[in-house]
């Protein structure tokens, strides 16, 4: 589904960055900032904290229950096995296997889930505003839930190079 959307060309990260600020106080809806460059200052003003930190915690709890219980119930019920005169259940030797794996689960499920959360998988095709945007400038799409003047008018107060019109699939958008 195509609509039409403002884009703001800017040439200066700090210019695009004030803009931001701006834009959200009047409650206008930004739809995604590409640029050359990844600066944590835009990605702060346009995100809100991911839950990616809380599912990686989640996972690693749930992996060290399973896998302990997984081992205790292989090492002393399933096929208990006394050798040198050692007690069935170790506890020692299995904290380096709960460690490892815990690190392998936990960022394979992180990783994945963020692919997810983007939409990001093999064969997707890249959504390219302008050319220009790999190069040496950032783009502000926005979309027009407002009057489409005053929101040009926002814009160019803020120091864009250019401004234009163009009809984008919105659902290729990100959508903060």
């Amino acid at each position: 589904m195509a609509n039409k959307h403002i884009i703001g060309v800017f040439d200066d990260e700090n210019k695009l960055l004030a803009a931001i600020k701006n834009l959200k106080q009047y409650k206008a809806n930004i739809k995604d900032v590409y640029g050359p460059t990844t600066n944590h200052d835009l990605i702060k003003a346009l995100t809100r904290e991911s839950l990616l930190p809380f599912l990686a915690v989640l996972v690693a709890i749930g992996t060290i229950i399973g896998a302990f219980g997984f081992l205790y119930y292989t090492s002393v019920i399933d096929y208990p096995l006394r050798y040198s005169g050692k007690p069935l259940f170790s506890f020692p030797p299995m904290v380096v296997i709960l460690f490892l794996l815990t690190i392998l689960v936990t960022g394979g499920v992180s990783v994945l889930a963020f692919l997810g959360r983007v939409q990001l998988f093999p064969g997707k095709q890249p959504v390219m505003i302008d050319p220009r945007a790999s190069d040496d400038r950032f783009y502000l799409v926005m979309d027009q839930n407002f009057n489409p003047e005053e929101i040009k008018q926002w814009i160019n107060e803020a120091g864009a190079l250019e401004i234009v019109e163009k009809e984008i699939d919105t659902s290729t958008l990100w959508g903060f």
